[in-house]
């Protein structure tokens, strides 16, 4: 897809400097690291640099780092981009479709010269729009059992977020697009994929929107503990009446939990 933000004066470094200071008081609203990484290496591998966040993005151009604001539609200015995003995409997944998706939200990526996004998989609807710089993004077929295994999907949602583990067939079976500004890409859930930016600073926007937790969170939940009893779950999508039992048993759990807690 393309689109017309490269030029728009919210996204620049400077704007962007004082939009992550603001990410950086929201708890877990502001990530960032800095170092060589590779395609196989798992999120917070390397150590967090002792700068502070205006530091990181005055050095973005030597630092080898790698920085994302969530939630940056918490800003007036960026919720009414966030909107017009929206109903774009509710108007290409149609009235059914548009049911399933909510909880759209608006991150940021800067990302120094050179630097590598490790490989990995997400649970949201993605579409990944590059404003400033140039890089290459591979990325797999979500459905593909031998790049992403049903293992790591029930890990994923009952474990860990970095429950994908790179294949070196992945390389091969991956569609590899470079995303100059003014592109844009689907990334599927559940699809695989890495990222290795250019020589230059990259800024990109990643627009996410999630999928209820009946659909896939819940289903791969309960098939997690049902695998560790020695079971054999179905997949989600093969019944829509098992399906909807885990996830209302993984619902009444939660809610359990819940009330324990208080």
């Amino acid at each position: 897809m393309h689109h017309p933000l490269a030029s728009h004066p919210l996204f620049s470094i400077d704007a962007l400097a004082s939009v992550a200071e603001e990410a950086a008081k929201r708890p877990g609203d502001l990530y960032w690291d800095a170092g060589d990484l590779s395609i196989t290496d798992k999120w917070g591998s390397v150590p967090k640099p002792d700068m502070t966040v205006r530091e990181v993005i005055d050095r973005i151009e030597t630092a080898g780092a790698w920085m994302v604001m969530k939630h940056i539609e918490i800003d007036p200015r960026y919720k009414k981009l966030l909107d017009e995003f929206d109903d774009f995409i509710r108007q290409i997944a149609g009235p059914e479709g548009s049911k399933l998706l909510s909880n759209t939200e608006m991150l940021i990526f800067i990302t120094s010269p050179r630097r590598k996004t490790p490989y990995h998989f997400d649970a949201e609807v993605n579409v990944l729009t590059q404003i400033h710089g140039t890089k290459d993004i591979w990325v797999c077929d979500p459905m593909d059992r031998s790049i992403t295994t049903e293992d790591e999907l029930e890990s994923y949602y009952a474990v860990t977020t970095t429950a994908g583990t790179f294949k070196p067939e992945a390389e091969r079976k991956a569609r590899k697009i470079t995303l100059q500004p003014g592109d844009a890409v689907h990334i599927p859930t559940h699809g695989a994929h890495w990222l290795q930016n250019h020589d230059n600073i990259s800024v990109s926007l990643s627009l996410n929107l999630e999928f209820p937790n009946w659909k896939y969170k819940d289903v791969y939940r309960a098939n997690y503990y049902l695998r560790r009893m020695g079971l054999k779950p179905r997949s989600p999508g093969q019944s829509a009446i098992v399906d909807r039992s885990k996830a209302a048993t993984i619902g009444c759990v939660r809610q359990v939990r819940k009330l324990m807690g208080r």
